[in-house]
């Protein structure tokens, strides 16, 4: 009897393991279904987590933590309207998060967060809409409320496993951990199904299809930060047994196949270079601003690089990277930096802080009448600068 218990409940745990496959998969135009109006929680566990995320919202939206400007807020929200439906997209409120990491999510009550670090990354409208695509399709699908369902299944399961096994005195190790990668192995067919509809809302919307280049670049600048470091590059086809995402190289595998039937040029849709640009370089500073001051100066160059590469360089962007030499300060870093500080003064756009990290790099390398000349220009543009007392201490001497 506890041997057909223990048998029932393992195949309970693999059919908890749905696999996602792309197999057969092919593309068509989406045409979104007719919206239903502003949903409801229905149940006990809905309820209880909506109203889990509502207190959230309620303690996170004062938060320091939170980055208070306007302009770059509605920028945002209005590309997820785009890229949903203007319908769909009333049910969300979106929150830009002062964290420097690659990462967006949504809660099940219409609650987005977008972490600047994920701004910084990407290079287009397009680009955006894809991520903000997904992460809505997490909310379309009440994946949250699968994942939570699913882990009390699971955990239900290992425990009347366990009490099996002690009752038959038989080990059921192997067993549990067979519970515990299917929840693993849920959140990875989560992930894989919100890539498919965001891939699908893209083909229904004004942008292009362009998903598998972000993944291509967070490989890259991994490989980056691992060369600095001397360690071997990473390369693994297929996710281990404890990752909830689908690896880099599935998700650029099948972004190409989506993109190819969308057609040469991923659906003929917009890119949005241009605007994506000028909605985020009057903010450069503070989205670089961690990543700079990181340990991470391989993965931080590549992305600035790789930024300014795609988009064209300017004078702030270039004097953010001159900084992020400035600040490693090799020998050779100081020299690469006051290059960088002298070429982002001849934009019209550099920023005062271009002649103060002129300044100090040549000062730095023993040129002492150019790095004070351009700390007095460095003061007379920034006159109120915080460091303006240091920066005068260095003109007397």
């Amino acid at each position: 009897m506890i041997r057909a218990v223990l048998g029932g409940l393992a195949g309970l745990a693999l059919l908890a393991a749905p696999a996602a496959s792309l197999a057969g998969t092919k593309s068509k135009e989406f045409a979104r279904p007719p919206y239903a109006g502003a949903y409801e929680p229905q149940g006990v566990d809905e309820r209880g987590l909506w109203m889990q995320f509502d207190e959230e919202e309620r303690t996170i939206r004062d938060s320091p933590s939170i980055m208070r400007d306007g302009p770059l807020n509605d920028y945002v929200r209005a590309v997820l309207c785009k890229a949903v439906g203007f319908d769909r997209c009333q049910a969300s409120r979106v929150y830009i998060v002062k964290d420097d990491s690659f990462n967006a999510s949504m809660a099940p009550n219409g609650l987005m967060f977008v972490h600047k670090g994920l701004l910084a990354r990407l290079y287009s409208e397009a680009e955006l809409a894809v991520v903000l695509g997904h992460e809505f399709a997490h909310f379309e699908l009440r994946h949250s409320l699968n994942d939570f369902r699913q882990r009390r299944r699971a955990s239900d399961a290992a425990m009347w496993i366990a009490l099996a096994g002690i009752a038959s005195r038989q080990s059921t190790v192997s067993l549990q951990n067979g519970i515990i990668a299917s929840i693993f192995s849920f959140s990875r067919a989560q992930e894989t199904e919100a890539d498919l509809l965001a891939a699908a809302y893209i083909r229904g919307s004004p942008y292009k299809l362009c998903g598998g280049q972000i993944w291509k670049r967070l490989v890259q600048e991994e490989d980056a930060l691992r060369k600095e470091r001397g360690l071997r590059k990473i390369r693994h086809i297929r996710p281990y047994v404890t990752e909830t995402h689908p690896t880099d190289l599935q998700r650029i595998a099948y972004f190409s196949v989506l993109e190819k039937e969308a057609g040469e040029d991923g659906g003929g849709g917009e890119e949005g270079i241009v605007d994506y640009r000028g909605a985020t370089t009057p903010i450069l500073p503070e989205l670089f601003a961690g990543l700079i001051k990181s340990n991470e100066f391989g993965a931080a160059d590549y992305v600035l690089r790789s930024r300014g590469d795609a988009m064209g360089w300017d004078g702030q962007l270039l004097a953010i990277r001159a900084e992020l030499y400035r600040l490693r300060g090799n020998p050779r870093d100081i020299v690469t930096a006051r290059e960088f500080f002298q070429k982002a003064t001849t934009y019209p756009d550099a920023p005062p802080e271009s002649w103060r990290g002129l300044g100090l790099t040549s000062l730095r390398l023993g040129q002492g009448d150019p790095g004070k000349a351009a700390l007095a220009e460095y003061l007379k543009r920034q006159p109120e600068a915080k460091d303006a007392a240091a920066m005068k201490l260095l003109l007397e001497n």
